[in-house]
């Protein structure tokens, strides 16, 4: 659904099947204007895969997607400064999380959507 709807609002995506898989791409890139990710990946989990891409890129945009356990509100480890969506949303609240994230275009004092 995230794909299809980025896409669909002219956003070209890509996506990758591990966090350090993201990791790679994001610094073979170099030049994406947000990086998305979550918990639910194999390997690296979304707060290391933040972590070290922060190490590289400090000001690229990052937007935590939090699944719907009700655990912690905040995951260990997320920087402050990184906005989080909460599972479930819409077509409409991604693009809205995303939207101001694009338009700050590296500013690093984007404040959470949860």
């Amino acid at each position: 659904m995230m794909v299809r709807t980025l896409r669909g609002a002219d956003h070209c995506v890509f996506q990758a099947y591990d966090g350090q898989a993201a990791f790679e791409l994001v610094l073979g890139l170099r030049s994406i204007d947000l990086l998305i990710t979550n918990t639910r990946m194999p390997g690296m989990n979304g707060p290391e895969l933040i972590r070290y891409v922060r190490e590289q890129l400090p000001t690229l945009p990052i937007l935590y997607i939090k699944n719907q356990d009700h655990s912690s509100p905040v995951p260990a480890g997320l920087p402050t400064n990184v906005p989080i969506l909460r599972e479930p949303f819409t077509a409409e609240e991604l693009l809205a999380a995303v939207r101001p994230l694009l338009q700050r275009g590296g500013e690093s004092s984007a404040a959470r959507t949860d």
